[in-house]
């Protein structure tokens, strides 16, 4: 195996178990100090344990479960095979850990949908007026893997992304 291709091989599966293990960590975490309880860390940070049955961010939560259950459980296994070919593909170690970050919190809410129903949601931005839906560390891995890929794919300076 050339030594490209096994670098981004081994970028990819280290950041995909980092991601994973850390997100159902904390997920665990959050269940068993958070149940009934808020914690605010700052005056726009908070902890509060919320399950989310939809997908993104609550997005089709109130949707049937024939459209909602074919999405939610079908799409982390396209993203698992998708960031894994793409990886090979381009034989870059950067590319190889941002899309182990999206194939690790892919899987981490995948987990949760499979084995609980829902996901487990924790983490919640909020100042005066602005609030954000409450996210967890595989739905911060995912946001922040595809902001650095379009920073990247947009950097002039850098041909990372061409292909």
């Amino acid at each position: 195996m050339e030594k490209h291709l096994r670098k981004s091989l081994v970028a990819y599966f280290i950041t995909f178990f980092f991601i994973l293990a850390s997100d159902l960590v904390t997920k665990k975490l959050a269940e068993h100090y958070l149940y009934n309880r808020e914690v605010s860390l700052l005056p726009f940070l908070h902890l509060v344990l919320v399950y989310n049955k939809g997908v993104a961010f609550g997005i089709l939560s109130n949707a049937p479960d024939i459209i909602r259950l074919p999405l939610v459980l079908l799409s982390p296994l396209v993203a698992l095979v998708l960031t894994f070919l793409y990886a090979i593909k381009r034989k870059d170690t950067t590319t190889a850990l941002l899309m182990g970050m999206v194939a690790g919190g892919a899987i981490g809410n995948f987990h949760d949908r499979l084995f609980l129903g829902y996901v487990r949601d924790f983490i919640y931005i909020s100042y005066g007026k602005f609030s954000w839906p409450a996210f967890n560390l595989a739905d911060m891995g995912i946001s922040v893997a595809i902001l650095l890929l379009l920073t990247l794919s947009f950097s002039p300076s850098n041909s990372h992304c061409k292909n």
